[in-house]
């Protein structure tokens, strides 16, 4: 049996070890191989190419051409909002470049209205999550959930449907539309004149609706508006080269 001192002296040791931070370890004169590490020029060389990771999509679709960045997201659905504040539609893919108005010169309209139909579904999953008391998280997608509520709210989903027939408008008498549409009227006289059918373009014109009327009546103006500058310019041309000749032989 060890002595009572000696007893005391490991304990005492032991107590001491358990409260103590280890002391660092002494470096070993034998490390692991490390996997990644190279002994030689050629051996980095023979070494497989590592594996690039494919980009991630942006919008989380699969074969999409091209991830479109929020703010550009944000810029169309801007534009398609304030159109339809302003004229009561949404526009058409044809209308898209007028709405942009040159802020995405780098999106064509049929990339645009291809955004425009894959944010209309994510707006309506949003809407679906919402109501499960899922809300956006990030700001970037309240922004684009607000934008897309001025736009969609109340719109029902496009069904696919036939084709609209041309609406049928009754006839009216053509001094009636003259008066109305008197650049547009004189045009038509023009061409009635023209056509070799005398009569015919004014009896389809005075089928004309007054949507379609008012829209060619201002082509019609600014056509004209066009012609009278062009003719000043000419003018003015003319007697400028006339002053120069008169001035040359005085």
């Amino acid at each position: 049996m060890p002595p009572a001192s000696s007893v005391v002296t490991t304990a005492s040791s032991a107590s001491s070890s358990d409260i103590s931070l280890p002391s660092s370890p002494s470096p070993s004169p034998q490390h692991s191989p490390d996997p990644y590490a190279f002994s030689s020029l050629d051996e980095i060389n023979a070494a497989p190419p590592a594996k690039k990771k494919k980009p991630r999509n942006w919008s989380g679709t699969p074969g999409s051409a091209r991830a479109w960045p929020t703010t550009d997201e944000a810029v169309l659905l801007e534009a398609v909002a304030a159109y339809k504040e302003q004229h009561g539609r949404l526009p058409s893919r044809a209308d898209l470049p007028a709405a942009l108005a040159g802020r995405l010169p780098h999106i064509s309209a049929e990339q645009a209205g291809k955004r425009l139909n894959s944010l209309r579904k994510r707006y309506d999953d949003s809407v679906r999550r919402l109501r499960r008391g899922t809300v956006p998280v990030t700001d970037d997608d309240v922004r684009v959930f607000r934008l897309s509520k001025r736009i969609w709210e109340g719109v029902p989903k496009r069904q696919h449907r036939r084709p609209r027939a041309a609406p049928h408008h009754e006839r009216r008498p053509f001094a009636e539309l003259e008066e109305m549409y008197p650049c547009l009227a004189a045009e038509v006289e023009a061409i009635d004149a023209r056509c070799g059918m005398p009569g015919f373009m004014r009896t389809a014109f005075e089928r004309i609706g007054d949507e379609q009327a008012a829209e060619l009546e201002a082509k019609v103006k600014r056509q004209r508006l066009a012609q009278l500058k062009a003719d000043v310019r000419r003018a003015e041309l003319k007697s400028l080269v006339l002053r120069t000749i008169i001035a040359e032989m005085e």
